[in-house]
């Protein structure tokens, strides 16, 4: 499928006295992703299928994105990356119609609308990436997380039990929600995204 990213890169957007520029990630973004992994809490990352804090999983996030199998999304506060967002793709898989987002955001900008923004952002992806269905998980005890996103929309549809275990083994259950792509456009423009997508 010849999908592409429909916004133009890199935005900007004004947090207090602070901007923050969102782009597309490219490979050369491996070391600041790096840094920025290291600063997030163990607990924050057992949504994530693999530990995207070992060295080799961060260096096969960096080839996938480099193949077009991952479309992710940095924001930068000058030089530190402060978030992202990644929507995972399987075109071989029956379910190619549905990407799984994954958002993360720096302790210290949280409260701050940062995830919302990647969030948004990551609708005008699924878009351009042709998408009928956006999923996200994580940890059932995440509340602010889970009510960030059912206020953009998304709906409860499972809850795997005891499905991650941290680092001490303790075992966590998962939230599984979703969100219907083709509802978008119109949740875009009720929160002040540009009415087209080439903006």
């Amino acid at each position: 499928m010849n999908k592409s990213v429909l916004r133009k890169y890199p935005r900007s957007m004004p947090f207090g006295d602070s901007r923050v520029e969102i782009r597309l990630m490219t490979a050369a973004d491996g070391p600041a992703f790096t840094a920025f992994i290291q600063t997030l809490p163990s607990h924050d990352l057992l949504f994530v299928r693999r530990d995207i804090s070992h060295p080799k999983v961060i260096a096969a996030w960096m080839e996938a994105i480099d193949q077009g199998r991952l479309h992710s999304l940095v924001a930068f506060h000058g030089d530190e990356l402060v978030g992202c967002a990644a929507i995972v793709v399987d075109d071989l898989s029956w379910s190619r119609h549905v990407g799984e987002l994954r958002v993360l955001s720096a302790p210290s900008w949280r409260g701050r609308g940062l995830g919302r923004w990647l969030i948004q952002e990551s609708f005008a992806v699924a878009l351009g990436l042709e998408l009928e269905k956006l999923t996200v998980q994580m940890t059932v005890d995440q509340t602010n997380a889970i009510g960030a996103f059912e206020e953009l929309g998304f709906r409860p549809e499972a809850v795997l039990t005891r499905q991650v275990k941290d680092r001490d083994g303790k075992a966590y259950d998962i939230a599984l929600l979703s969100h219907d792509v083709t509802a978008v456009q119109s949740l875009m423009e009720i929160f002040g995204l540009p009415e087209s997508l080439g903006n």
